[in-house]
């Protein structure tokens, strides 16, 4: 799977050039590309369009669009919108027969909706999942890639103050982080970090959360030494969709996570989500 991620980057990186030539072309004159450098990177995109030709629709016109970090979908901040992740994901309890988050089953639809935005499942469940799902066309997506928390109520953190908070959680995000995200079988993000050091985020908005209050619940699948309300602090990776337009589509994302010598033995993940939309 780390193959295929690292393939698409590559893929991913060609259309944002190609993309960006094509503007560069109509908002200034093509005299002033040199005709070496437009057969150079005609080479190389026809080069990589000979491996696949997956990525060719891409260059056209595509509705697809990003709230960035500096945005507020729908007059919600991004670190208050993950803080609302959260107290979603602490409330789930674990499915005692399955051995996994209650509501996921393949074929499902593991969704959680709140202040028109639709938030779809956690990737550290891990494994491979198709859902299927009816949202508004007015709903934006929230999708994670990876992301930790640490409450006041857990061991790691248990009455520590919000600083150590912030710090726990985001060491529980250290490692080697690769993620990518297709709309409608076309790439359209991609996370490549280790550590502390980002490599690439391409459509990807890094959170860090102010302090909030989590509630969980004795039957979360959050493991806490004690449970109720408890200030929070979250960090990760997320995509904000935009509104799709009204009719069939598919959100695909995965990660892959391997340790490293920071993160320790145990941080590795790797899930695959497939969300089947139908959009009113």
């Amino acid at each position: 799977m780390t193959a295929n991620i690292e393939y698409n980057y590559l893929i991913i990186i060609s259309q944002m050039f190609l993309r960006k030539m094509i503007l560069k072309a109509y908002v200034f004159n093509m005299n002033e590309f040199r005709p070496s450098t437009i057969n150079l990177t005609m080479y190389i995109l026809v080069s990589i369009a000979s491996i696949s030709s997956s990525w060719l629709p891409y260059v056209a016109v595509y509705a697809v669009d990003f709230y960035s970090k500096d945005e507020s979908p729908f007059g919600i901040s991004n670190g208050d919108w993950v803080a609302k992740y959260w107290d979603w994901d602490y409330s789930l309890p674990i499915d005692p027969q399955s051995n996994v988050i209650a509501g996921l089953k393949e074929n499902g639809c593991l969704i959680h909706k709140e202040n028109s935005i639709a938030m779809l499942a956690d990737t550290a469940a891990g494994g491979v999942w198709n859902q299927n799902c009816t949202i508004s066309r007015n709903e934006g997506i929230l999708i994670p890639i990876w992301t930790g928390e640490c409450n006041a109520g857990e061991k790691d953190c248990l009455d520590q103050p919000f600083e150590q908070l912030s710090k726990a959680a985001r060491g529980f995000d250290l490692g080697k982080i690769k993620g990518l995200v297709k709309v409608d079988n076309i790439p359209v993000a991609a996370l490549d970090a280790i550590d502390y050091k980002t490599n690439m985020m391409n459509n990807v908005t890094e959170v860090y959360t102010k302090q909030f209050n989590a509630t969980v619940p004795t039957d979360s699948h959050v493991t806490n030494e004690k449970y109720g309300t408890f200030p929070a602090a979250a960090h990760g990776w997320f995509v904000f969709l935009k509104p799709l337009q009204p009719g069939n589509h598919t959100v695909y994302y995965q990660n892959s996570v391997e340790p490293t010598t920071l993160s320790g033995a145990g941080n590795s993940n790797t899930a695959q989500f497939t969300y089947h939309f139908k959009v009113e």
